[in-house]
Formats: structure tokens, sequence, C-alpha cells
């Protein structure tokens, strides 16, 4: 079950906050949508924004949806995040992992990711699970850090340029 969340979380390049347009939407009687879903836009001669689901091909134009439609809601514009370079966004993962920096990351559904799949959607983007810098043993006696990255249910990502529907929108 979708909840609402803000899913954005920083900009690695220096954005103070993430890009919120507006995106043209189907009612919410046909499609209910929590904040913090992966949307895609179709491409059905209606181009609007739905959840993303499992015919995303690794080149569709995706964005976070920054606001709830409920049942009932109207036809028409709501906000979305635009994914730009250095953007991180944080999602569950299907199955909890130990996924290092620039690990690829697939869609599961549209609040979540997988370590496995055919689309790459992004790109592992934390070292918040990484132990402690390891320790020089010719120059101190510092403990043994290890080197087993933790398991972790949240994944911090950066997605692919190539989904982003920045794009689009400057072309628009």
């Amino acid at each position: 079950m979708a909840t609402n969340q803000l899913r954005w979380i920083k900009n690695l390049l220096g954005a103070k906050e993430p890009l919120i347009m507006l995106g043209l939407f189907q009612s919410g009687t046909d499609q209910a949508i929590k904040r913090g879903e992966i949307l895609e836009r179709t491409d059905d001669g209606n181009t609007r924004w739905i959840p993303m689901d499992d015919d995303f091909a690794g080149n569709a134009n995706v964005a976070i949806a920054n606001e709830e439609l409920k049942a009932g809601d109207r036809a028409g514009y709501y906000e979305i995040i635009v994914i730009r370079p250095g953007d991180v966004f944080e999602f569950d993962i299907l199955t909890a992992g130990n996924a290092a920096v620039g690990a690829a990351m697939y869609w599961s559904d549209s609040e979540t990711l997988v370590a496995s799949g055919s689309n790459i959607l992004a790109y592992v983007a934390d070292q918040d699970h990484y132990p402690l810098k390891q320790g020089h043993t010719a120059d101190d006696a510092s403990p043994d850090s290890g080197e087993t990255l933790r398991t972790i249910p949240k994944v911090r990502v950066t997605f692919k340029e190539a989904v982003s529907a920045l794009k689009v929108l400057q072309v628009a």
C-alpha cells in the first residue's frame, strides 16, 4: 500500500530544494496517487503522469509525485518533482541489502526499488551504511572497522539521467 512520503533528500550539486513543476494527471477516481510515488509520463495520446508500472523501458520520462491525489480529485495539473542531475531520493528496497555506492537499482513498484532487473532506473548514492574509516595499523592502534557493508531497508539514489523528464520539459 502506497504511503505519502517526502523522497527528496538533497542535491549533490548544491540545489537547496527540489525542482517542483506542474504535471498533467488523470482524475483521482481513475488513479489515486500518493506523495513520493515514482511516476512515468504516458505516451498513449493523453500524455499524463501515472505511477510507474512494469512497462517502464528504461528511457521513460520519470518524475516524483509531490502531492497526494485522492479518489474523486479532478483531472488536471498537480505538483511533481522533476529529477535533476545530483538529486538524491530515498526509497525502500524490496529485499534489504548492502548495496555499494554506484550499484544499479531497478523498479519494483512505484515506491520500491530492487537490486536486479531489466531496466536500470537509478544508482546508489550514499554511504550511510558503510563501516567507519579503517585505521592505518602502521600509524595508530585504532580498532578494525572491517569491510562489511551493513544491510539496509532503504536506499538513497540518484536517477539515471536518461529517465529524467527535465529534457522533455525544457523543450516544451
